[in-house]
C-alpha cells in the first residue's frame, strides 16, 4: 500500500464540497463537534458493529462487499480472510431498501468517527452510490477503488471538520502541537486526523507535509507492516507542487536526525533542509509527537537555505 493517497480531481473536489455544504445546511450548520448520529438519521443510515467471531454477520456482509476489483466469495471464512488481509475496519452495505454501515467493534471510540464519516460520504456521493449498488457480478477496478477511497477520505474529513469552518479557525492560530490539540478537542476527532486537516486545509498553497510513522527507537509499538516505516505522508497543495520529489523515506530520515526515545508526548524538533524540484535547498521546521503507538511529524517550509561563509 502506498503511503501517499491518490490525487482527487478538482471537479470532484468541488462536487464533494457542494454535497457536504448542503448536508450541513440541512442540519442547520451545527456547532462542533458534529453529531454523526444526526447525519445518519438524515441519510437514513443504520449502524451495526461486527465482531470477527460473529460468523453469521460476516457471511451477510460477504454477500455484498467488494474489495480491490473482486467480488468476495460469500462465505464467512473468506470474509475473515478479507478483514485480516486488508485490515478492514468499516464498510457500507447497500440494498434496495436498506443502507447499513458496519464497523469493527474493536476500533477505539474516537477512531470510529472518521470511519463512519468515510462511509457516510460513500452514500452521500451519487457516483459512489451507483457503483456500490451494483449486483454481485459487478466489480470495481483497483484504480477506481483507490480513487473512491481517496474521495471518501477527503469528504469524511471535510464532514467531521464542518467544511470551511475548520479552515477559518485554523488560519487564526500558529501551526503548533498546542493548537492542533486544541482543535482536535474542539471538533472531537483524533490528533492524527486533526494534523491531516491542518496540513491540507489551513494554508493549502504553503508547502507543508506530515508523516505518520514508526518510532525509530521503539519499532515494536504501532501497527505497521514488516519493513514499513511510514504508513501515510500528507502533503499540502503547495508541497505537492514544489516538493513532489520528496519521498516518505526521505521525510522519515529527516525526523531520525533529531527524535528522542520518549514514548509519549513531544519527541523532538529541528530544522531540516530539502531540495525542491529545481534543486534549490529549502529549510523546513519539523516537529514530532508520539501518541503512544505512532510518531506524528509535521514539516513547515520557512525559507530558502542561507549559506554562511
Amino acid at each position: 500500500m502506498s503511503a501517499i493517497e491518490p490525487s482527487i480531481g478538482k471537479y470532484e473536489i468541488v462536487d464533494i464540497n457542494d454535497h457536504i455544504t448542503r448536508l450541513l445546511r440541512d442540519l442547520d450548520n451545527p456547532e462542533p463537534p458534529l453529531k454523526l448520529e444526526d447525519v445518519r438519521e438524515l441519510q437514513k443510515l443504520d449502524l451495526t458493529y461486527y465482531s470477527k467471531s460473529d460468523l453469521n454477520l460476516l457471511d451477510e456482509i460477504a454477500h455484498r462487499a467488494k474489495m480491490a476489483g473482486s467480488t468476495l466469495i460469500s462465505t464467512a471464512s473468506r470474509m475473515i480472510d478479507v478483514v485480516d488481509r486488508f485490515n478492514l475496519r468499516g464498510l457500507l452495505m447497500l440494498k434496495e431498501n436498506e443502507k447499513k454501515i458496519f464497523i469493527d467493534d474493536q476500533v477505539a471510540q474516537l477512531k470510529r468517527r472518521f470511519i463512519i464519516s468515510h462511509e457516510i460520504i460513500h452514500d452521500l456521493l451519487p457516483w459512489h452510490r451507483s457503483l456500490l449498488l451494483g449486483d454481485n457480478e459487478s466489480t470495481l477496478s483497483p484504480t477506481c477503488h483507490q480513487t473512491m477511497e481517496a474521495e471518501a477520505n477527503y469528504g469524511g474529513r471535510r464532514l467531521i471538520f464542518l467544511g470551511e469552518r475548520f479552515k477559518k479557525e485554523a488560519r487564526d492560530v500558529p501551526f503548533s502541537w498546542a493548537h492542533i490539540q486544541s482543535l482536535n478537542k474542539r471538533y472531537g476527532n483524533t490528533l492524527t486526523t486533526t494534523l491531516w486537516q491542518m496540513v491540507c486545509e489551513r494554508s493549502p498553497e504553503h508547502p507543508v507535509f506530515a508523516i505518520i510513522s514508526r518510532h525509530p527507537y521503539h519499532p515494536d509499538i504501532g501497527d505497521f507492516e514488516p519493513g514499513e516505516n511510514v504508513s501515510h505522508m500528507i502533503r499540502s497543495n503547495g508541497f505537492q507542487t514544489r516538493f513532489a520529489n520528496i519521498t516518505p523515506p526521505q521525510a522519515y530520515q529527516a525526523l531520525q536526525s533529531y527524535i528522542s526515545a520518549r514514548k509519549k508526548g513531544p519527541v523532538g524538533e529541528g530544522v531540516f533542509t530539502f531540495q525542491d524540484i529545481n534543486g534549490e535547498r529549502c529549510d523546513f521546521e519539523m516537529s514530532s509527537f508520539c501518541n503512544g503507538y505512532t510518531i506524528l511529524t509535521y514539516g513547515v517550509f520557512r525559507s530558502v537555505h542561507k549559506l554562511i561563509f
